[in-house]
This record gives structure tokens, sequence and C-alpha cells, in this order.
């Protein structure tokens, strides 16, 4: 009789960066113990794509082990401090979701509640006086937080990154810690008699029997929809953007450490600095906007001839029913997935592995381990949603119907909770913590012109002209240490060079 119940062997059907993410983790953790193999069909890269990440990416790559640098250096990254909505909340207004702390905690109250009592009085405080991020991303500055002069030390900051780069590069890494990597095509699957999957067939004839599966087919969901019939909640209703057009671009002058996203009429647009090129995207609604209109956008922002052909992606958003069914896991675009406005995508693959290492099982498969994860992902995963569509909602604008259909969505319970309780008192009230912070939804329904009725009572038992000096200490601080930061483009001095020369080179050659 056989009485090990360890997992031994493990097969993640789909690469891309969430299956080797997924892939190098594992082999990290539990690489001595299980047996790991990654299958995927042949696939060209595509340069020039570009992702912005959480700061949570930077942790998980020190979970991983991976020199920061050395990560920087292969993969073209660029530093990325949040996020600067331009046209959001009406044209000519712009405003800032940095990453970080927001002011400081006072008599356990949250920065932004006296902000609000600050407006109230007739101040006129900005957002970067008192957040170092967005201070820093103004003026394009960036220093590491372990920099030897002892300034931002509490800096918080993600990554742009290239996707086709950064992929390549944590496959090494799975590689190196013995994931097995198999290039084949899955065509179906015996079953266990639970209805699991017991062993994959492949187009070749070959096979692979594992122990537990983890799905990232992308939207397809080939393990866990097609094979084991685990449903699809869809979240047009709410969200309509189900389509993105991509290309890279020449670089502007300088790379600003932070993502800028503009509205447009039927969705919206992205830049994100890599550097060596400019990733430029065009986020819509295909029943507002029609993939010509969409691509022509795109080539007017880019302002010069794309340097790639544009790559047209279609976006399926919502959620599987459960992640984890019998013994198959999704992951990705197969578990769910929503427009990248807020760099969600590799921050909820992220969270999706650690909560995997947290809930990992024996091949018994723990119903009530099992429900945890589920019921922790699917709480989580209906927040990102719902951020997601804060943007939306919270925005003023009606100037289209594509922002016309905002005004007449009925909004999940959640998001309108939250918007009611902000409106009265200027609090935001989440019962555990979440992938987006209270701070995070501030900064949405602040930058919206989502102005507070009244603000927290409490902020009235602390003597505001303490505050007041508080605060000027607070921008004081936030000053000297951007002054005291060089700028974002100065740490990539080599790629400066090259690119110097060659436009240099250009320039030479006769017109």
């Amino acid at each position: 009789m056989d009485t090990d119940r360890r997992i031994r062997r493990i097969a993640i059907v789909g690469g891309g960066i969430t299956g080797w993410l997924a892939a190098a983790a594992l082999a990290r953790k539990i690489g001595g113990h299980s047996s790991i193999h990654l299958v995927e069909s042949p696939d060209t890269p595509v340069m020039g794509h570009a992702e912005a990440t959480q700061p949570a990416f930077v942790e998980l790559l020190r979970f991983l082990g991976i020199d920061q640098n050395d990560f920087i250096d292969k993969t073209q990254s660029t530093y990325c401090l949040g996020t600067r909505f331009v046209d959001w909340p009406a044209a000519g207004h712009s405003y800032w979701r940095p990453y970080g702390a927001f002011g400081a905690l006072i008599e356990r109250r949250p920065f932004y509640h006296f902000w609000h009592k600050a407006r109230a009085a007739g101040l006129n405080p900005k957002v970067e006086f008192f957040s170092t991020e967005a201070a820093m991303a103004v003026t394009q500055r960036f220093i590491f937080p372990t920099n030897s002069l002892g300034v931002a030390t509490q800096l918080r900051y993600g990554l742009h990154i290239d996707v086709a780069l950064a992929t390549r590069y944590l496959r090494t890494v799975a590689e190196r810690a013995g994931v097995i990597r198999l290039e084949r095509k899955v065509v179906s699957a015996t079953r266990l008699p639970d209805g699991g999957i017991e062993q994959l067939e492949f187009e070749d004839g070959g096979s692979l029997r594992a122990d537990l599966f983890l799905d990232n087919t992308g939207v397809r969901a080939q393990l866990i929809g097609e094979m084991l019939g685990n449903g699809f909640e869809s979240w047009r209703q709410w969200l309509p953007c189900d389509r993105i057009v991509q290309a890279p671009a020449a670089l502007e002058e300088t790379r600003p450490p932070y993502v800028r996203i503009a509205a447009q009429p039927a969705g919206w647009q992205w830049r994100i600095p890599l550097q060596q090129v400019l990733s430029i995207g065009h986020v819509y609604s295909s029943a507002h906007q029609d993939d010509d209109a969409a691509l022509a956008a795109l080539q007017a922002s880019a302002g010069a001839p794309l340097l790639a052909d544009a790559r047209v992606q279609t976006i399926d958003a919502g959620r599987r029913a459960t992640f984890w069914d019998r013994n198959v896991i999704a992951l990705g675009a197969a578990a769910g997935s929503v427009e990248p406005l807020a760099a969600s995508n590799l921050h909820f693959a992220s969270h999706v592995i650690f909560n995997l290492l947290d809930h990992f099982p024996g091949r018994q498969f723990d119903p009530a381990n099992v429900a945890s994860y589920n019921s922790a992902l699917v709480e989580d995963c209906e927040r990102i949603r719902d951020f997601i569509l804060l943007h939306y909602c919270a925005a003023p604008r009606d100037d289209s119907p594509f922002w016309q259909h905002f005004s007449s969505v009925t909004l999940p319970p959640v998001v309108a909770e939250r918007i009611a309780q902000y409106r009265a008192s200027g609090r935001v009230v989440q019962r555990r913590q979440e992938l987006y912070s209270d701070l995070d939804w501030f900064w949405v329904l602040d930058g919206s012109g989502v102005l507070p009725q009244d603000y927290d009572p409490l902020v009235d038992t602390v003597d505001f002209e303490q505050v007041k000096r508080l605060m000027l200490a607070v921008s004081q601080k936030v000053t000297a240490d951007v002054s005291a930061a060089p700028t974002h483009d100065s740490f990539f001095a080599t790629m400066n060079s090259r690119l110097g020369g060659a436009r240099r080179a250009a320039a030479a050659v006769p017109g």
C-alpha cells in the first residue's frame, strides 16, 4: 500500500511569464521533493510589449533569489513609481496613483482624513508634497531605498518590464532549478475516478502523468474549463473593454518612472518606457470602436512610425467559477483576467503563486484546504474587478457612449457601498487586507473629483495646528529626499550611450 501522500510530480500547461513565474517559485520551494514539468507550444516572442508591475513583483524576485540588477540589465526594465492618469476625470485634468505611503499616520488615522480637513479649511495641499513616489515621478527622479545617503528609505517601486525578455529570464531561472520544459501540444487527457486529470496526452503520441496540474492555457482554460467543465463568470456588463492593440515606438527624450494612462473616447491608452523602446497600447471596447479605428488611434498617439507591427489581443473580463478543481489549479487568464489598468495581471499572478504555496496540498487534496484557497482567491479576484471598475464609475466623464455606459450600470455592492461611505465621511472601509489598499481607493476617488461631504470626526480630536506643523515637516522631508535623488534616466547610462551613438549616426546620414 502506498502511504506516501506527497505531491511527487507537477505539470504546468502553458508558459509565458505567468507559467515560468510559477515554475520558478515552485522549484525554489519544493524542487528537491517534486519534479516539475512545463508544457508549452512553440511560440515566437514579441519584443517591446511592456507591462507595469506593482512592488509585490519586486518582492517575488527577491523570493526567487534573483539579483535585481541582473534582471534589470537582461530584461531592459525600468523603474515604476506609480501611474499618472491623464484626461481621466475630464479633458485637461490628471491625477496620480503612486506607490508607497501618503503623509504619516496620525493618532492611528490615515493621513488622507487630515487631507480632507485641510481642504475643508480652505487649504490647497498638493499630492506631491506628501508622497515621495509622486514627487519623484513628477521630477523624473529615482533612488533605491537602500541608498548610502539615507534618503527615501521607505520608497516603494515596481518595474516596467519587457514581457518577452522577462519570460526568457524566468525560464532560465526555472530550468537551472530543475524544471523540465516540454515543447508539446496537449490534445486530451485520461481521467481519475473522481474526474480529475491522471495523464496528459500529446499530439505527437507522448504523454505526461502528474499528481497536480496547473492550467495556464489562457482564456481557453483547456484543463479546468474544457476538460473539467469548470464554468466562467463574465464581467462584461461592468467592464466592456475587450481588445488591446499594442506596439513598440521610439523612446521620448526621457524615460519617466511611471505609467502614463490617457482616457480615450472608447477606452484608454498606456505609455510605458523600457530601456530601448516605448511600449504603447490602446485598450478599447469593440462595441464602441472597431479595430481599424483603434489602430489609427494607436498610430496617432505614437507621433512617429511604429517600430513593429501592432499586435491585437482579446480580453475576456471575468473569472473561473472556482480556481482549484480536484487536482487542477488555474493560473493567469485561465483563472481570470481584467484589463491592465492597475498593473493587475502580474500582481494577481504573484498573489496566486504565494497562495498556492500557502495551501500546497498532499495527494489527498484535503477539501477544507481547497475550499480555503478558492474562497480567498474568489474574493481577491472580485476586489480587483471592483477596483478597476472604480476608475470608470468614479470619473465624471460622459462625453461618449463608452463613458456614458458607466453612469447607467448597476454597480457591485462593494463598489456602491465604498463610494457612498467615502462621499459621506471620506472613509474607505475594508474588511480584510486586499491587493489594493484603502489608500489606492483614495487616490482614485480623490483624483476623480469625488469630494466627501464631511471628514472623519476623529480628526477633530487632534490639535490641527500640530497637524499643520507635521504636514510641513513631511513636505520638507519629501522635498529634501527628491532633491538628493538622481534622475531616473541616469540608471541606464550604458543604454543611454548606445542609443546616443545610434542617434548621432542616424543624424549624420545625408537625407
